[in-house]
């Protein structure tokens, strides 16, 4: 009895374990996730069926394989360093890899993974590649939105720094304007007196010599004139009257005419009346602009060593050009302006470091002259605009730059001034007349030490550069 009592309990526990493993496989079976089992070597010896409903390889076929044979390429390396990283930590959790469907599509599974110390071991594999699909897509998204934000960003900065150089551009404008109005109106109100002046000295002269003409004659025919007359007339020493008078009249009617070159400066300098396209002299803008200028090329306070800054003009037989005037001439007064400053800057330092070394590359002479040379130059076929083009340099032999400030010397706001003598917009400002306004070119040549050089080029009819 006691035999078959324990074979009825054999039997028993035999139906227990067969429905425990039967309800096992079941829930095994129907999970979505992949549960397998591996042997020593790490070849599958159990896999459920969410294998093949996620990776679609038959179970049969896959079972003995091991898991990397399934791995996408790019993943096999890291695969089995995770292997290796099972075989000492015995357990690993929750790491994404890349598995190659039988289609050939990428499947991303996270693998969570035991191994027991008999080298046996299992785990699961989840699907997660829609939630990486979808991290993807979002990374996409948030790529795409900070570049928009990177552009908008640019575009709202560039939008400030036109906003700021269109009013600083207006406010030099109205400057200008205001500065064209003031030097016509001075230029109107000292014409007229002077041209009086100026006209009436050639009858004075006349009137003058007519009447020293008649003094002589009566001194040498009137031998009875009372003894006070005669007394008077030596007194008053008519030669060298005569001789005097006639230079100071003559000193009037050049400083007369000096005026008039003045006024017709101020007048060609401000050019109210051409505020659209028209042919003029180019040499009378730029003479004008030294005119206006004449008081900073004079040494004021004959301090420096030397008597001034000089003027060197080589000036070619130019035709008229087609050109807004009174802009052109800001242009010239901005460049000449920075010539001056950069003169002034080497002179000081001429000054305190005379026969030195100085950081300026070459130790400063004696004999230095502070220099500005303006060439213009008429060139038939410009190789870049491809039109007859007008040359003009303004060089000076002051500072120099270094090419960092060369490459920055056209942007707005752009300074090496001090605080207060430079807003930065000078240059920026020639920039946009000569290449937008007039299609031309404008470019800066500079040494350090040996001075710097302004190069514009502007065609000589406008219309062909619409054209």
């Amino acid at each position: 009895m006691t035999n078959e009592l324990n074979t009825q309990i054999h039997y028993r526990l035999i139906e227990k374990l067969s429905e425990s493993e039967r309800r096992y496989r079941e829930l095994v079976e129907s999970l979505r996730e992949i549960v397998f089992k591996c042997d020593p070597l790490g070849c599958f010896t159990f896999l459920n069926r969410a294998w093949t409903e996620t990776l679609g390889y038959n179970i049969a076929d896959s079972l003995s394989q091991p898991l990397s044979n399934f791995l996408a390429p790019e993943d096999l390396t890291r695969g089995q360093q995770l292997l290796d990283q099972l075989q000492k930590q015995q357990v690993v959790i929750g790491q994404e890899l890349r598995f190659q469907h039988q289609s050939g599509v990428i499947v991303w599974l996270e693998l969570s993974a035991y191994s027991s110390n008999q080298s046996e071991g299992g785990g699961s594999l989840t699907n997660i590649t829609d939630r990486k699909l979808a991290e993807t897509a979002l990374q996409e998204v948030n790529e795409v939105l900070e570049i928009r934000v990177e552009q908008r960003t640019a575009e709202l900065k560039k939008a400030l720094q036109d906003l700021h150089r269109t009013q600083t551009q207006l406010v030099q404008n109205e400057k200008m304007s205001s500065l064209g109005q003031l030097v016509a109106g001075v230029a109107h109100e000292i014409n007229n007196p002077v041209n009086f002046i100026h006209g009436n000295l050639t009858y004075a002269t006349q009137y003058v010599s007519d009447l020293l003409k008649a003094i002589a004659l009566y001194q040498q025919h009137s031998n009875g004139i009372a003894d006070e007359v005669r007394e008077e007339l030596e007194g008053l020493d008519l030669d060298f009257l005569t001789q005097d008078l006639t230079k100071l009249l003559t000193s009037m009617k050049v400083g007369s005419d000096r005026i008039r070159q003045i006024v017709l400066s101020l007048r060609n300098f401000s050019r109210l009346d051409e505020a659209e396209f028209k042919a003029v002299n180019i040499h009378e803008g730029i003479d004008s602009t030294l005119m206006i200028l004449q008081h900073r090329l004079k040494d004021q306070n004959n301090q420096n060593h030397n008597s001034g800054i000089q003027v060197i003009k080589q000036y070619d037989n130019l035709p008229m050009v087609e050109c807004y005037a009174g802009q052109l001439n800001q242009v010239f007064m901005n460049l000449l302006t920075n010539a001056i400053d950069a003169l002034e800057e080497l002179s000081c330092i001429a000054t305190k470091n005379l026969g030195k070394e100085t950081t300026h590359s070459k130790p400063q002479r004696a004999d230095w002259q502070p220099t500005i040379t303006i060439v213009t130059e008429l060139k038939e076929a410009d190789p870049l605009l491809g039109l007859a083009v007008v040359i003009i340099r303004i060089k000076d032999n002051g500072v120099g730059m270094a090419q960092e400030v060369i490459d920055r010397i056209f942007e707005p706001f752009f300074t090496t001034k001090p605080v207060g003598k430079g807003t930065g917009m000078g240059l920026s400002i020639s920039y946009q007349i000569i290449t937008e306004r007039h299609g031309g070119i404008l470019r800066c040549l500079s040494t350090i030490g040996q001075g710097t050089e302004f190069l514009i080029q502007i065609p000589i009819s406008q219309s062909s550069v619409s054209q």
